[in-house]
């Protein structure tokens, strides 16, 4: 029974950080789908939206199966697009 209720504390903690995670997951989303649409305008082309709900749905995956990890995932996707804006001069 006591390994039962560790297992049901792990569910509810990851669904926890899950929850928490989902407001960065989408912004960061969001700025990944704007980013690419950005450069891609320039050349005649467009993401649809059916890009963004596939990698929001990839964050939240993500995050459900790597909790721990999921942090610094994010940390480093957003230091890759911080590099990517100051190497095309934005």
């Amino acid at each position: 029974m006591d390994k039962h209720h560790n297992q049901s504390t792990s569910i509810q903690a990851r669904l926890i950080s899950l929850l928490a995670s989902l407001p960065f997951s989408v912004l960061t989303a969001v700025f990944i789908w704007m980013g690419i649409n950005k450069e891609l305008m320039y050349w005649g082309g467009f993401l649809s939206s059916s890009y963004l709900l596939t990698c929001i749905m990839l964050f939240a995956v993500l995050a459900l199966l790597l909790p721990k990890l999921f942090p610094s995932i994010l940390g480093r996707i957003w230091r890759g697009i911080v590099s990517v804006e100051r190497w095309w001069g934005w």
